[in-house]
């Protein structure tokens, strides 16, 4: 029963719960994650970049840059009272720039797995043992529709931030679908507001 509840909280938190959809289309899937930025350089969007997972995570983004491009990982960990899960968001961010218009592609895998009290000897005796879970890529539209919105703000293309608590209703209300976790984490990210809308969260 245990390992039944601790794989069940694994599921919730790798967003298992959403409405199956079917395959996305290559056009589809492109779509979702590639997008065109006009009147920014290919430097200007990959610092958007940064600071975008930085605000999401501070130094818990581990980031290297390349020319093309930047890969950020994210080892985390969440405790629970029967069991504990753990794994690593890995992203691969990529742009390109052809005269004043910028092509940005992202993409995002998930591994992870938990770890719950399991029976190893003879008497019963619980110890705390794994259960691996092959990493896959994070389908949907949910976690890019927060990661470009929030490009677009970083990038002064729009003067709205979207929460995770925006992000989760348009989930909810079926705007979005699959799993936003790798920026909408409630139990493991600091999800920090930029600057400006902190220090105005902060007047009186």
């Amino acid at each position: 029963m245990k390992k039944i509840i601790c794989e069940g909280i694994l599921f919730l938190l790798l967003g298992g719960c959403a409405v199956q959809h079917q395959p996305q289309t290559r056009e589809e899937w492109l779509n979702t994650t590639t997008r065109s930025y006009s009147g920014v350089t290919k430097d200007q969007v990959l610092s958007a970049t940064e600071k975008l997972f930085r605000l999401a995570d501070g130094n818990d983004f581990v980031i290297v840059h390349t020319e093309e491009g930047m890969q950020a990982t994210r080892p985390w960990t969440v405790y629970l009272v029967l069991a504990a899960a753990m794994g690593t968001d890995y992203w691969t961010v990529r742009a390109s720039q052809s005269g004043e218009v910028v092509k940005v592609s992202a993409q995002v895998n998930i591994q992870a797995q938990s770890v719950t009290p399991m029976p190893t000897t003879s008497s019963g005796t619980w110890t705390a043992g794994t259960m691996p879970m092959a990493g896959s890529p994070v389908v949907g539209t949910a976690i890019y529709d927060v990661f470009w919105a929030r490009m677009d703000y970083l990038l002064g293309k729009t003067d709205v931030w979207m929460t995770c608590e925006k992000a989760n209703n348009r989930v909810n209300e079926g705007v979005t679908w699959g799993s936003n976790e790798c920026l909408c984490n409630s139990f493991n990210m600091k999800d920090e507001l930029p600057e400006k809308l902190a220090a105005a969260k902060r007047e009186p």
